[in-house]
């Protein structure tokens, strides 16, 4: 169950028979008179056998090094293919790179580059960047003050995060009783810094998530021993919205405490 998906197709071509049903036949008949239907056989089972080593290793080797995992199916993999790594540093565990990450990495070596308009970065999203026709203008001018190089506050700075307020009681809470305040928002430099610092101050709970979604979800839901992750199901894989009906159910049968 701990195997990742992309490492499995590896594990089942290592442990099924090495040879081709073309093997079997040579080794059940007889000497033939004729030695090049025997030839043909083996010549032909060698070089399936060839193709496949080689396919294997190409896989792993593929996959060390962009996921650098270490586990007991990669040791096992890697004995059968003669290969011995070890840990540089113990005290670091390995990380898999979300599929993103991987996506870019491995496009990188390529060369793609964000200016190449040869390539779309179809893994994040490759947004317009420049001048929009009828937009207003842009400053890329920007004046620090020596007291703004000093350490922010920990939630961001007061009028940024009544400004984030402001925009999301705009779009999400007009007409509402309830609005938001600087008190609710918190800045954060990204979505994992996010993510674990929510999870960070929730006691013993599970916790709720979507896939799929955001591959960070996960991982961040996985550092943590009072967090038990939660997976929401789509019963219509097709469907990108869960209803609320099926949403509440998921929910109150699993005794989910945040999502």
């Amino acid at each position: 169950p701990s195997m990742p998906w992309y490492l499995s197709p590896l594990i089942y071509s290592l442990r099924r028979p090495q040879h081709s049903s073309a093997g079997h036949l040579l080794l059940a008949s007889s000497p033939s008179s004729s030695g090049s239907m025997s030839t043909h056989r083996t010549t032909s089972s060698s070089a399936a056998k060839q193709h496949h080593d080689e396919t294997v290793r190409s896989t792993y080797e593929t996959y060390v090094k962009y996921h650098h995992e270490k586990s007991s199916k990669t040791d096992e993999v890697g004995k059968k293919l003669g290969y011995a790594h070890g840990r540089d540093f113990s005290m670091f565990r390995r990380v898999d790179k979300t599929g993103v990450i991987y996506a870019t990495t491995r496009a990188r070596e390529h060369g793609f580059t964000a200016e190449d308009p040869q390539w779309a970065n179809m893994g994040q999203g490759a947004p317009e960047t420049g001048d929009l026709d009828g937009a207003p203008e842009r400053s890329f001018n920007l004046t620090i003050e020596p007291d703004d190089v000093e350490y922010a506050p920990n939630t961001g700075i007061p009028e940024l995060r009544e400004k984030v307020a402001n925009y999301y009681n705009h779009l999400y809470r007009q007409g509402k009783d309830s609005q938001y305040t600087a008190d609710n928002v918190c800045i954060v430099p990204g979505g994992r810094a996010g993510l674990t610092r929510i999870m960070a101050i929730l006691d013993h709970t599970q916790v709720g998530f979507f896939s799929p979604d955001y591959t960070a979800y996960e991982q961040a839901l996985g550092l943590f021993m009072r967090i038990t992750p939660s997976v929401y199901l789509h019963r219509d894989v097709n469907e990108a919205l869960m209803s609320p009906e099926e949403f509440e159910f998921q929910t109150v049968g699993r005794g989910i405490g945040a999502v």
